[in-house]
């Protein structure tokens, strides 16, 4: 018996620590935000802008977590979140996620690997270890549990956002629809 609460308990913290380690600003805010996002979509890079206005403006009272949903068609997607991942070893994952993004339009004509190296030297990272965390099953595993979280939530397309738990199931538009919803969050 006793054997089998150590199991479970080793496999619990096994499985469930990536997810803790990726949610970077989770708190105890009482705006909840999590975003399944895909590198390689221009909707995705779209909202970023919008995310920074809505942390600017509500401090400590948001906190948003972007989880990994690469899509099968966007060839390098899965790639750039196992980068922006590898670039989490070294303390550098915000730094990178910026950097995929503002350099969407390049890397996702080809030679998007080069490029993610390219930006780690340009963060001072280990490149070797930065490549050999890029590459890494480990990496894989993390980015691939994300996106088995939202399937089973129900997340088919990037951006798709849920807000203390409940899934959005339009997108705002603008900073001032998104800044409505959250508004109307904190009054309840």
């Amino acid at each position: 018996m006793k054997r089998g609460l150590i199991l479970l308990t080793a496999f619990a913290l096994l499985f469930t620590a990536p997810l803790l380690a990726q949610e970077s600003d989770a708190s105890e805010a009482p705006i909840q935000i999590v975003k399944y996002s895909d590198y390689q979509c221009p909707a995705c890079k779209y909202f970023v802008s919008i995310e920074e206005q809505l942390k600017e403006e509500y401090g400590d009272q948001l906190s948003l977590t972007t989880k990994h949903f690469p899509l099968n068609m966007h060839e390098y997607a899965q790639l750039a979140s196992r980068a922006a991942e590898a670039a989490r070893q070294q303390g550098k994952y915000q730094e990178m996620h910026d950097m995929i993004f503002t350099g969407q339009e390049q890397w996702a004509r080809g030679n998007a690997e080069a490029m993610f190296i390219g930006y780690a030297r340009s963060l001072d990272l280990d490149v070797e270890q930065f490549r050999e965390d890029m590459n890494s099953a480990e990496m894989q595993r993390i980015v691939m549990e994300d996106k088995r979280e939202g399937l089973n939530l129900g997340v088919n397309s990037t951006p798709t956002f849920f807000i203390n738990g409940q899934k959005l199931e339009q997108n705002p538009r603008t900073y001032q629809q998104f800044k409505s919803i959250v508004d109307q969050m904190l009054e309840q």
